[in-house]
């Protein structure tokens, strides 16, 4: 069982096997390289007879515009507080934080009897009111009668516009009204506390328009002036408005380095809310009837910025030139071209990275721009 000459032939047999396996592992590498070879070859030569395939665009003549997109913070476009004119208790709080009001609507109302005589008491000031229009009329009565001159009527009637103004500042006093339709923005106070003198007790802000504040980058900067147009993108019903740069201030602030400004909007049926934040794009330049390609046929060169113009040869062979071009407005999409492609001309847009000067070229497909 163990025999030695056996168990030699055996271990020869095996080397054997592993040198065919190895020689025919070999040659299938061998096989697929060439064959592999041959394929490129295959692919080299029939882009040499035919052509490098290329997708292309033809320039057009039509419209460009550059937007430039921006965020902030709504405001209304008329911010005002509402303030105590007396140090009164506060006896209600008709509005709270994001109610909508008139003009004329009461906000909060105030105590109308002061107890301290000095301070502007209602109740007061309506007595002074009703006993001054008592002694008008009676003076008058005696006037007519021939009692009395024009000149003490004439200060009794004076005495009685006085009382007027007093009662109505008193009034306005205690009763604290929205001078304009607004939002209100905050309220500060609470039925029960104490309104000091010159406290404001609420901000209103008035809505009808708002201003949206905003800081831009130096890039984004560049292209903003006041007066351009400004739509919403996001904000709700509220997308799609028109409006405009408002202003943007003349130095970029020196820890952010971004630049302040605000655009304003119309806000007819309230859809922006103080506080929100929307996103909004400035039209940052606008061209009509200009020569445009797609921004992707572009690419870079020593002598700036360039693109392959398919050019017919004599023999009616489609080759690759390169363009130097001149442009103009530039968007993510189009870019408006000065000079160097004229209205009509056929540029490389896909594919034009692997061509080289004057090679000839297949055009596979053609997009429109």
């Amino acid at each position: 069982m163990n025999n030695p000459v056996e168990k030699k032939k055996g271990h020869g047999r095996l080397i054997l096997w592993i040198a065919v396996i190895v020689a025919v592992a070999a040659f299938g590498a061998r096989f697929a390289s060439l064959r592999g070879e041959k394929t490129v070859d295959s692919i080299a030569s029939i882009q040499e007879k035919e052509g490098r395939p290329v997708e292309v665009s033809v320039a057009d003549r039509g419209d460009i515009a550059v937007w430039t997109s921006l965020a902030g913070t709504v405001e209304g476009i008329v911010q005002y507080s509402i303030v105590s004119t007396n140090t009164i208790q506060v006896i209600d709080v008709l509005k709270r934080e994001g109610d909508r009001v008139r003009a004329g609507e009461v906000v909060v109302r105030l105590e109308k009897a002061a107890a301290n005589p000095m301070l502007h008491s209602y109740e007061r000031s309506k007595a002074l009111y009703e006993d001054a229009k008592k002694d008008a009329r009676r003076m008058k009565i005696l006037f007519d009668e021939g009692a009395i001159s024009q000149q003490a009527l004439d200060k009794a009637e004076m005495a009685l516009k006085v009382a007027e103004t007093d009662l109505r500042n008193a009034r306005e006093g205690t009763d604290l009204v929205a001078p304009y339709p607004g939002v209100v923005t905050g309220v500060f106070v609470e039925k029960g506390d104490m309104a000091e003198n010159g406290m404001a007790l609420a901000w209103i802000a008035r809505t009808d328009s708002v201003k949206v504040k905003f800081h831009a980058g130096s890039s984004q900067a560049a292209t903003l002036r006041a007066g351009q147009r400004a739509v919403i993108k996001n904000g709700g019903a509220a997308v799609g408005l028109d409006g405009r740069v408002s202003r943007l201030d003349l130095a970029a602030d020196a820890e952010s380095h971004l630049v302040a400004g605000e655009a304003v909007f119309p806000n007819p049926r309230g859809e922006l809310v103080p506080g929100v934040l929307v996103s909004f794009s400035v039209l940052a330049g606008e061209k009509t009837g200009v020569v445009r390609i797609p921004y992707g046929c572009l690419f870079n060169t020593p002598a700036g910025r360039a693109v392959y113009v398919i050019e017919t040869d004599a023999e009616g062979r489609k080759k690759a030139k390169t363009r130097t071009i001149e442009t103009g407005l530039v968007t993510i999409d189009m870019v408006e071209v000065l000079s160097g492609v004229d209205e009509g001309e056929t540029v490389a847009r896909f594919g034009q990275t692997k061509l080289a000067e004057g090679e000839l070229v297949k055009i596979v497909g053609r997009k429109e721009n």
